[in-house]
């Protein structure tokens, strides 16, 4: 039977994925510089600075039609709110996904070489995500393969991306793409504007 934590994740998703062509900001707008990233073996990748006043969750699964969208505005965010902002990534792989939460595994398995980001670049990238495809991507991002597949069958680690999606389901952020900031949350996506919106009206 799907609960209706799962209903509500199919419903946001597809919705986002309906909404965010018409509000979404253009690609192919202007490149803004690459903001300083954080790759902690434990913890959380972070994009921007760590004295940051404002700290983002964003709550992604890699099968989410729209959280790719929302990935590669990481670096615009931090830039517009001018040092004020940090974004943390957090894993919330949908039950609807069939491959989600062993991407999300596999993310983890390469923060654990300290190579999140390379990691999840590729990944933003690649349409397949079963087991062998999720291997093959840890040699193009330079990672020790046998110590990759040793962590992403790590029970340890699995647990962290399940403590991770409780998370995203305590604040009530039940679909992907999901963002929290000092307590208010947002599911969903219309645009980058609209995002940096919210965090300013939410920021300390």
């Amino acid at each position: 039977m799907i609960g209706p934590a799962v209903v509500r994740g199919i419903v946001v998703c597809l919705a986002a994925a309906l909404i965010a062509p018409a509000g979404a900001r253009a690609e192919d707008a202007a490149a803004v510089p690459r903001a300083e990233r954080h790759s902690p073996r434990q913890g959380y990748p972070s994009v921007g600075p760590e004295g940051a006043g404002n700290t983002l969750i964003f709550f992604t699964d890699y099968q989410c039609p729209v959280c790719p969208r929302a990935a590669r505005e990481l670096d615009r965010l931090v830039a517009d709110l001018n040092g004020a902002l940090r974004i943390e990534l957090h894993h919330n792989p949908l039950a609807m996904h069939r491959f989600a939460y062993d991407a999300a595994s596999a993310a983890k398995a390469a923060q654990w070489q300290g190579k999140f980001w390379e990691y999840h670049e590729l990944l933003l990238k690649s349409t397949r995500f079963d087991r062998d495809s999720l291997i093959a991507l840890a040699g193009t991002a330079g990672l020790d393969r046998q110590k990759f597949e040793r962590d992403f069958d790590n029970q340890d680690l699995r647990k962290q991306v399940t403590a991770e999606a409780k998370q995203a389901l305590d604040a009530n952020a039940l679909g992907t793409p999901g963002f929290l900031i000092n307590g208010h949350v947002e599911v969903g996506w219309a645009s980058t504007e609209w995002l940096e919106q919210v965090i300013r009206r939410n920021m300390r």
